[in-house]
Parts: C-alpha cells; sequence; structure tokens
C-alpha cells in the first residue's frame, strides 16, 4: 500500500554552463498541472445493513461448537444454522437432580427428627408437671408431722420441678429454632439446584441456533480472524455470523496507520474487486475508526477501519467477504502546484521556499495546502514556471 502523488515536476540541475554557471544548489522547476494524492490499500465487502447471529446468552460459560452451516450457504427461515454440544448440560442435569433428591430426603429426615424430638419434650413435660403437682399437692408444711428437714427437702423439690419444667421448655424453643433454621438451609440450597438445574435445561433447549428469515449464511471471525468451527469455544452473546442484505453492500478498507493522512467523510474512492478485476466501482468514504488497530494478533502493525458507501445498489456481483483493492483520492484538483515537501521550510509561522532569481536565491513566503509525507500542495506564493531550490542554500555565491 502506498502514497501516490501525481504532478509534473521539471527537475533542473542547474551546475552548468552560461550566466547561472555558479549555482551549485540542485532546483527543481514548478509547473501546474492536475494533482491527485491517493492511498492504495486493500479490503474487502460488507453488507451496510445485516442481522446477526449470536451465540445464546442463557448460560454464563463458553459453549462448545459440534456444527455449524458452511460460509456463504443459502439459507431459508427456520433452517438449524448451528448447534452446540449439550453433553456437559445434560450430566449437569443428572448430578443436580441428584443434590435436589439429597436434599429432599435430608429435609424429610430432619421432619421426622423435629416430630420426635417434639414428642420426646411433650412427653417429659407431661411426667414434669404431673411430678410437680403431686408435689404441691403433698406438700409438707405441718411441723408437728415432719421435721424441719424433711419440709426443706420438700419444698427444694418442688422449687426442682418448676425449674426443671422451665428448663425443658426453653430447650425446646431453642430446638425448634434451631430446626427452623437448619430447614431453610436445606430450602435454600435447594433452591440454588432447583435455579441451577433451571439454567442448565434452559441451555439444553438452545442448543440448536435456527435462521430467523432467509438469507445468505455468512460466517464472522472473531477477534483473532478465525471464523467459528466445530469443537470451537464460544462465549455467550458471541457473533457467530450474519444474514446480510445483499441489496446494498460497502467497502471496509484497512488502512496502515502511518499511511492515513487526509482521509476523511465524503472523499472519493475507487473500488476494484479481485474477482473482477476490470469492473471499477465508485465511492466516498462514510466513515472512518476512531483509533488505529492491528488487523492479527502476532502483527504490531495498525490500521485504520475505513467505511466506503459505494454508488451502486441490487448488484449481483457484489457479496459480502469479497477481496478487494481501493485507491482513496484525499486531494483531486484539476490544476494546481505540488512541490517535493523537502524544499518547504518553517520556523514558528512563517513558511517559505528558495525562489531562484537569476544567480541567486532569496526567500518567498508561501501558503501550503494538503501535505503528504513527501509532496505539498501551494495555495499561493509561487506561479507556474517558478524555479525553487531542492534544499537551502549554502554556498554565498548563491545567496
Amino acid at each position: 500500500m502506498t502514497r501516490v502523488g501525481s504532478i509534473s515536476l521539471a527537475l533542473l540541475l542547474l551546475y552548468g554552463c552560461g550566466s547561472e554557471e555558479r549555482l551549485s544548489t540542485p532546483v527543481i522547476q514548478v509547473n501546474a498541472d492536475k494533482v491527485l494524492f491517493q492511498i492504495h490499500a486493500e479490503g474487502e465487502l460488507e453488507a451496510v445493513k445485516s442481522t446477526p447471529i449470536t451465540a445464546p446468552a442463557v448460560s454464563r460459560r463458553p459453549q462448545t461448537l459440534a456444527w455449524i452451516m458452511p460460509q456463504f450457504s443459502v439459507v431459508k427461515a427456520g433452517d438449524v444454522v448451528a448447534r452446540f454440544d449439550g453433553s456437559n448440560f445434560q450430566i449437569e442435569v443428572d448430578e443436580t437432580n441428584f443434590e435436589i433428591q439429597k436434599l429432599m430426603y435430608s429435609m424429610l429426615a430432619k421432619d421426622r427428627e423435629i416430630d420426635n424430638n417434639k414428642f420426646s419434650f411433650g412427653a417429659e413435660a407431661q411426667v414434669i408437671d404431673y411430678e410437680y403437682e403431686l408435689a404441691k399437692q403433698f406438700n409438707i408444711d405441718d411441723p408437728l408431722l415432719y421435721t424441719k428437714i424433711e419440709m426443706i427437702e420438700a419444698g427444694d423439690n418442688e422449687e426442682f420441678l418448676k425449674a426443671k419444667a422451665d428448663h425443658i421448655g426453653k430447650v425446646e424453643a431453642n430446638f425448634a429454632e434451631k430446626s427452623q433454621t437448619e430447614k431453610a438451609v436445606l430450602e435454600s440450597s435447594q433452591q440454588v439446584q432447583k435455579a441451577k438445574l433451571e439454567m442448565n435445561n434452559a441451555s439444553l433447549s438452545a442448543l440448536e441456533m435456527v435462521a430467523p428469515h432467509d438469507g445468505l449464511f455468512v460466517l464472522e471471525p472473531s477477534w483473532d480472524g478465525s471464523l467459528p468451527e466445530p469443537g470451537k469455544s464460544v462465549f455467550p452473546g458471541a457473533k457467530l455470523a450474519s444474514l446480510p442484505d445483499l441489496s446494498l453492500m460497502q467497502a471496509k478498507v484497512y488502512v496502515p496507520e502511518v499511511e492515513a493522512i487526509g482521509i476523511k467523510e465524503g472523499v472519493a474512492v475507487k473500488v476494484n474487486l479481485h474477482a473482477y478485476p476490470d469492473m471499477t466501482f465508485a465511492g466516498t468514504v462514510s466513515s472512518i475508526s476512531q483509533t488505529a488497530q492491528p488487523k492479527e494478533r502476532d502483527n504490531p502493525v495498525k490500521y485504520f477501519t475505513v467505511l466506503v458507501a459505494l454508488d451502486v445498489a441490487n448488484n449481483d456481483k457484489l457479496k459480502p467477504g469479497q477481496r478487494l483493492d481501493a485507491s482513496i483520492h484525499v486531494v483531486e484538483q484539476a490544476e494546481g502546484l505540488v512541490v517535493p515537501i523537502q524544499t518547504v521550510f518553517r520556523e514558528q509561522d512563517a513558511t517559505w521556499v528558495y525562489l531562484n532569481q537569476g544567480n541567486s536565491f532569496s526567500r518567498q513566503a508561501i501558503t501550503t495546502g494538503f501535505c503528504s509525507s513527501s509532496l505539498c500542495t501551494i495555495e499561493s506564493g509561487l506561479s507556474d514556471g517558478d524555479v525553487i531550490a531542492l534544499s537551502q542554500p549554502t554556498s554565498e555565491a548563491d545567496l
């Protein structure tokens, strides 16, 4: 890919004879002619509008492609275009069902434990209540019949039974609270497993991808340039392919970062397809990427992506993915002046060339237009036929 400036420049190396033989600085004559700065780049065709086909997003992890329709296949609405491997999801469904059954049995066991302990607490509480009532009924409080010690022991026994009844009540309450917490944990674990089961079942139901409408099936390259193929892992929501609208196509052109000078919207472009080298399609730049990015993982060269709107529609020869060559006309004038960039000198706000005047040179202020890496257009300050120095004069005889 190179930048070309089409100009007419007459190089006059004046080292020779006559009145100008004292000049030792090479010069160039500037002639007015057609001006064309163009950038040659490569790219491919793509549809302006297309329906994306993306991997299902029901799962949060990559899925493995089991089969995908070949590139550029003609599909009908409802046709299966890709299928994912569901063996891992089926294994997880079986494991999840097993875990749910285990949790269900654990919950049943916990319910039986709660019922048994409630019965035990109830029976023990009834015995204590009965003993407490007997103790109150036959309370020894007659000093004529019982000794002081027997009366104290009888009172202690009554207090003990009362305290024991209170203790049993607290133990039962603590056990009930603990049991409800354990049941809540089991129920929460069961809900987690059910959610996991639902997600895996949804993944199993979304293993097949179908075409939403009729069209041409075009595979979408991933970030590393590789196309989707069986065995490849695909992240949820990743674009696998598209069904482009073939009625309106555009050119996607990749311009090296160091050469993308002067490209802007509306610039004219000529496009030639590799498949039809004798046909030229006209177009204009519709957009250019904000930043340059590498096209290949292991290649550090960065490119700007330039989209070109073609002045043609409903052409059967234009297919997505076709390789092309593009000529971007960044500057095109019917007539103008162009000089080599090394003849232009700048300092702060001043710009000048060294104009040849017989046996010497003088500074000539100029206004430049577009400048590439090698050439500059002249807006004012020079005329057709002027002779300027190719480098800064150094000889005292020249100045």
